[in-house]
């Protein structure tokens, strides 16, 4: 295996192990998540700076286009891990949370907007929507930071060894 998609599916890993433990041991609310969101932050980007830094190590004349390839390569197997976890702890896990979201909704609607606002809350706040949401904002991110590490990296090669 690859050493980008083995930093990719360790961080996957200690992601999903960060969120089940606070899961498991912080009774979670909204307080704390913003926490487990940047740990994910971190470890997605730690996993893609040390893939990338990998890939330049064993193949430093590689060109611009395979080394945003590998960076994506890298943001993808994390996305899929992260967003197939999502899914899970959502749908299995912790189903009560998207339940309690979707009744702050409808307690807070005009009574003649219930129906459209708990239909519409549904939609939003299920776990395959969340989980596809996930996997698009990891890509997104995963490709603007790509690009921003391979320019260092072309830059400054010297740097990152």
């Amino acid at each position: 295996m690859k050493d980008y998609i083995k930093y990719a599916i360790t961080a996957a890993l200690l992601s999903v192990i960060a969120k089940m433990s606070y899961f498991l041991t912080l009774s979670p609310d909204d307080s704390w998540d913003i926490y487990i969101r940047f740990f994910y932050l971190f470890a997605f980007l730690a996993a893609l700076f040390m893939g990338l830094r990998a890939f330049k190590i064993a193949e430093p004349a590689s060109d611009f286009t395979t080394d945003v390839k590998t960076g994506m390569k890298t943001a993808s197997v994390y996305g899929l891990v992260i967003s197939t976890f999502t899914f899970i702890y959502y749908k299995w896990v912790n189903p009560a949370f998207f339940a309690a979201k979707i009744q702050e909704n409808v307690d807070i609607a005009p009574p003649e907007l219930v129906d459209s606002i708990k239909a519409n809350s549904e939609f939003i706040f299920s776990a395959f929507t969340h989980s596809t949401i996930t996997l698009f904002g990891i890509m997104t991110i995963g490709f603007f930071y790509t690009l921003v590490l391979v320019l260092l990296m072309r830059a400054k090669p010297e740097a990152f060894r």
